[in-house]
């Protein structure tokens, strides 16, 4: 097949298609970290460099200190969003 793409797109190349990857390790942020105080929300996202991280929106900076630097080989990044309120 051929793609008319800036870049072409490999799915074996895509760790989020492995069983387990950064979707497997978002499940396990979610499980333990949701519970924790001053935790909002989560996100994955990748780097510049195409890394997948997962992201945990927290209330303040002093939530980022307690937060685990990786989850299952994949870095955890703290984002200060302050409370999240639904509309």
């Amino acid at each position: 097949m051929s793609e008319n793409a800036a870049m072409s797109y490999e799915p074996s190349d895509d760790n989020q298609f492995l069983i387990g990857g950064v979707k497997g390790a978002f499940a396990k942020a979610q499980s333990q970290l949701l519970s924790q105080p001053g935790v909002k929300g989560l996100g994955m996202t990748k780097t510049p460099a195409g890394q997948d991280v997962i992201v945990v929106y927290v209330k303040n900076a002093l939530v980022i200190a307690k937060l685990p630097s990786n989850v299952d080989g994949f870095p955890v990044i703290g984002e200060v969003t302050g409370d999240i309120d639904a509309l």
